[in-house]
């Protein structure tokens, strides 16, 4: 029975022993599984513990703290950890590991840099905008920080026009798309023009759905061409302003009247909707001058304009805006005329008599010969007064000299 006992109670001191172990073993076990694997280039969770100048340490359930260093927090230069991140702050972080004693530790840079590309993917494939802010002007371009990382914006793909100078465009905050994408080079293109495009042509839509022919509008005169005057006729939106529609006059270039960045007021004369172009008016603001011409202008007076045009047959003069008379050749001169060009020339300022008025024909005939003639006339008929006598009929002259001269005698 002794026996029996001294085996039973060796028995229990092996199985403590052998309990104890598994025991520790177990606890060993679950330690370690509760210690995150910390494999090179993976991305780990934690919360930042303390902050430094020169790093940060984080806690991401390992073993102790692991150190950010300053170089290592962030993409842009900057004097303290402090600047970047503070104590309670969730982060991501890069493991890596120290060529030294093979000690991991973090980087939040890094980390950064794959969580940005991961979104620039997904903002690639599904045709989303990123915001940035432009920080530099390159060659070729502009560089945009987006996510925390520097893409290149093409010059061509900054604006809906030509940017004389990319510098004005440094530190505007945008939107972007992006327009070429490759993950494995880390390479992205933006473009700013797209979303410009895009912005327009949701306010052109809605000034095209407002906008009624025959209304008018008060524009700014944004460009000056040989054929016209670009309008912008709100929100810019512009319409062609055809330079025969400036003035009821002919003009050479449209400067003769107007100049850029004026407001003027122009009428809406056509919408194409489909072809989208606006047709405005000036001239068709006020009548035209032909509706009055039969009372303004009589036949045998004496008008007053600008030789504007030559042509074989005479000579176009101009009376006022919208209304030219023709002088014939063979009312030029009381001689004989083979061109023109032989008596008057553009830009001349003549004074000829009105002839013959057909408002409904739009014509006005004019003579140099006659106006030159009566002129003529009335100087000789100036010329041939009796020095000392107005213009009182002789009659009554002659009646008042005899009258003094019989008195006179009566004396």
């Amino acid at each position: 029975m002794e026996e029996n006992m001294i085996k039973n109670e060796q028995a229990t001191e092996v199985n403590e022993v052998e309990n104890s172990e598994a025991t520790v073993e177990s606890e060993v076990s679950d330690l370690n599984q509760e210690i995150p694997r910390l494999d090179e280039g993976s991305i780990v969770e934690g919360r930042v513990v303390l902050v430094e100048e020169d790093a940060a340490f984080v806690d991401v359930g390992w073993k102790s703290e692991l150190e950010i260093p300053l170089a290592e927090l962030s993409g842009e230069k900057v004097s303290s950890a402090q600047e970047i991140v503070k104590v309670g702050d969730e982060i991501k972080a890069m493991v890596l590991k120290s060529e030294e004693d093979d000690k991991p530790f973090l980087s939040k840079k890094r980390a950064d840099q794959v969580v940005a590309w991961s979104k620039l993917e997904d903002d690639f494939k599904n045709r989303q905008r990123v915001k940035g802010e432009i920080i530099q002007a390159v060659k070729g371009g502009l560089r945009v920080n987006v996510y925390g990382i520097t893409i290149f914006l093409p010059a061509s793909q900054a604006d809906l026009g030509f940017v004389k100078d990319l510098n004005t465009l440094v530190g505007l905050e945008s939107e972007f798309y992006i327009i070429d994408f490759e993950p494995e080079r880390h390479r992205a293109i933006l473009s700013r023009k797209e979303v410009l495009a895009e912005e327009y042509k949701k306010i052109e839509d809605k000034v095209y759905s407002e906008l009624k022919e025959g209304e008018t509008r008060t524009g700014v005169i944004t460009r000056l061409v040989p054929f016209g005057a670009f309008i912008d006729i709100g929100q810019g939106v512009e319409g062609l302003l055809h330079i025969s529609e400036i003035s009821w006059n002919r003009l050479r270039h449209p400067s003769e009247l107007l100049k850029e960045e004026e407001e003027i007021k122009v009428l809406v004369i056509k919408v194409d909707h489909e072809a989208r172009r606006i047709s405005l008016s000036l001239k068709q603001l006020s009548p035209h001058p032909w509706t009055k011409a039969e009372e303004k202008y009589k036949v045998d007076e004496i008008v007053e304009g600008k030789v504007v045009r030559l042509v074989p047959f005479g000579a176009f003069v101009n009376l006022e805006p919208g209304i030219d008379g023709l002088i014939h050749i063979s009312q030029l001169s009381n001689k004989r005329v083979e061109k023109p060009e032989e008596v008057v020339k553009v830009g001349e300022i003549v004074k000829a008599k009105i002839i013959k008025v057909e408002p409904e024909q739009r014509r006005i005939g004019l003579s140099l010969r006659e106006a030159q003639e009566q002129a003529s006339f009335t100087s000789e008929a100036g010329k041939d007064k009796i020095p000392g006598m107005d213009d009182t009929p002789l009659s009554s002259n002659l009646g008042e000299l005899l009258a003094e001269k019989m008195g006179l005698e009566n004396k």
